[in-house]
């Protein structure tokens, strides 16, 4: 299930419970199409077609992200608490 914060921001809330929470960025590629990626897990990045297939991409990018960590013993990020902050940056 995905939870939307802004037009941009996504929260992928996982179907059962023990499973982490984890926002997602997701912005209009250049080349068309969109790019999502999960500030928690450095250098997860993917693409899609489309916002769904976007938003799919990035699903399986995490499972493997954390598949790839537990693997080689790393810690898992913690995973987002139910109440989530939102910042507004403005320039001056």
């Amino acid at each position: 299930m995905l939870r939307l914060l802004n037009e941009r921001q996504f929260v992928i809330i996982p179907e059962e419970r023990n499973m982490a929470k984890f926002l997602v960025y997701l912005e209009v590629a250049e080349e068309g199409g969109y790019i999502v990626s999960c500030p928690q897990l450095p250098g997860c990045v993917t693409q899609g077609e489309n916002v769904e297939e976007a938003l799919a991409m990035i699903k399986d990018a995490i499972q493997g992200y954390i598949a790839s960590l537990q693997k080689h013993g790393e810690p898992v990020p913690p995973s987002l608490e139910e109440k989530i902050e939102k910042a507004e940056v403005i320039n001056v």
